[in-house]
């Protein structure tokens, strides 16, 4: 049964991965169009919003593959979301203070660029939680 919920899983993975690849790319499309639109526009705003459908779509996917999962890979995804979730809360809080602490002249990327971490970091801790279930 176990052996089955990954299968399923797994077999789920190029759904998962077109999904992420076509929201990777509308978002990067977006903020190339986003230089060249005028601040306010309705294009601007339009083109700024379409992320968020793209993302949507890819949740979605994501949902349905986790739905079909037997329940340990559901604990382990849990897992891997509730490490990932509390991670992104503690390296967003000081990340936060460190350019409060520099009186917001912190050499590091903006915040709003600091998103791109964030699959990667669920990656980690989706591999720390399989470790843990094994």
């Amino acid at each position: 049964m176990e052996l089955m919920g990954r299968q399923r899983m797994r077999g789920a993975l190029p759904g998962v991965a077109l999904a992420a690849a076509f929201w990777l790319a509308v978002y990067v499309a977006a903020r190339a169009a986003l230089q060249y639109l005028r601040a306010g526009s309705v294009e601007a705003v339009l083109t700024s919003i379409a992320p968020i459908f793209a993302f949507y779509a890819f949740a979605w996917v994501v949902q349905r593959a986790v739905r079909r999962a037997d329940e340990l890979e559901r604990l382990i995804q849990l897992d891997a979301l509730a490490l990932a979730f509390s991670t992104t809360i503690c390296v967003l809080m000081g990340l936060g203070l460190l350019d409060i602490a520099h009186a917001g002249r912190l050499e590091f990327p903006p915040m709003r660029d600091w998103w791109v971490t964030l699959p990667a970091l669920y990656a980690i801790c989706l591999l720390v939680a399989r470790r843990r279930y094994r």
